[in-house]
């Protein structure tokens, strides 16, 4: 049937992927930008334009029914625009609903990135079938986002779930929002990175300086991970940092929330029990035993399409027919 076909939009700090979401989540057409080095809010929109074209080209642009796009930052969701997006350059202000359908001439839904990454697994990932969950993804940035009731819970201006910005150190390392001591500023895949290479300036030894091949600036968090799970020192010890840190926020969260279930997802959780076992320790040590006793924390099972999924889904549920996807 023409016009029955949604696509899904996940930009990223590095990338813009979109493809065809349908029943069940399964996903089809898939394209991807990189947009890293993009200096401006019209450049990254071009990408994503330039994106979702090449999904319409696959699939048929006359099958198309509407966009759902997750982004990154802070967003008025009624009129789409971004308040605030620290990890995209221009991303303030902007009213990127209006923009894009005017590119586009087709009805667009914007939702944030970790939000549609969660509505994606609270759909058909690993928090499907849970009323009340907390999904975590760590990347770029650590983006939260909160369901209760299953419902997205937004806050008061739409500022709610902003699980990157607990502060989870006094006077800590500054992070990209401004403030110090920022769960994202230790537990993102940069901020791993970045420590790993403060890590190696006191001089121990470490595979880290062989896989960077004796630049610790091309140290990435992959790097890091893969380090760590082959018994390097000074990665494990990084990682558990990072780790122990998370388990301080999900403790917190869990204090105040009482959820089911955590469902934590990005490229950071492909560390396992380096990243796992750290969380499930300082929950076991901080939560209240009550709301400890039902809860569960485990990776997401969407993996890089979570956004995507729930992007597009976001879009059918805000049209208000969800016959394309049951």
């Amino acid at each position: 049937m023409a016009h029955d076909l949604v696509i899904g939009v996940d930009l990223g700090g590095t990338n813009v992927r979109s493809a065809v979401v349908g029943a069940g989540g399964v996903i089809s057409h898939h394209a991807k930008l990189s947009v890293s080095g993009s200096k401006s809010a019209d450049e990254v929109i071009d990408h994503i334009v330039t994106c979702i074209g090449q999904t319409m080209a696959s699939c048929g642009r006359e099958e198309v029914r509407g966009v759902g796009v997750g982004t990154p930052g802070l967003i008025i969701e009624e009129t789409g625009t971004i308040v605030y997006a620290p990890n995209v350059p221009g991303w303030t202000d902007l009213p990127l609903k209006s923009l894009l359908q005017q590119r586009l001439d087709l009805p667009v839904s914007i939702e944030n990135d970790a939000n549609a990454a969660a509505i994606g697994e609270h759909w058909v990932g690993g928090g499907a079938g849970y009323k009340n969950l907390v999904c975590i993804t760590l990347g770029t940035g650590v983006g939260g986002a909160i369901i209760m009731n299953n419902q997205v819970w937004r806050g008061s201006n739409g500022a709610g779930g902003e699980v990157g910005h607990t502060n989870v150190i006094e006077n800590g390392a500054q992070c990209g929002c401004g403030a110090p001591g920022c769960l994202e500023a230790y537990a993102s895949a940069p901020a791993i990175a970045r420590q790993a290479r403060e890590a190696l300036q006191t001089g121990e030894e470490s595979a880290l300086l062989t896989m960077c091949h004796g630049n610790p600036e091309n140290i990435t968090s992959a790097m890091v991970s893969r380090a760590a799970q082959e018994g390097d020192s000074v990665a494990r010890t990084v990682m558990h940092r990072a780790g122990t840190l998370l388990g301080v926020a999900v403790a917190s969260l869990t204090n105040l929330l009482n959820p089911e279930i955590f469902v934590i997802g990005g490229g950071v959780i492909n560390a396992g029990d380096l990243i796992f076992d750290p969380i499930r320790h300082e929950i076991e040590k901080r939560a209240y035993k009550w709301s400890a006793s039902i809860l569960k924390v485990l990776p997401a099972q969407l993996g890089d399409d979570a956004g995507i999924i729930g992007a597009a889904r976001y879009f059918v549920i805000t049209e208000g027919d969800v016959r394309s996807m049951p």
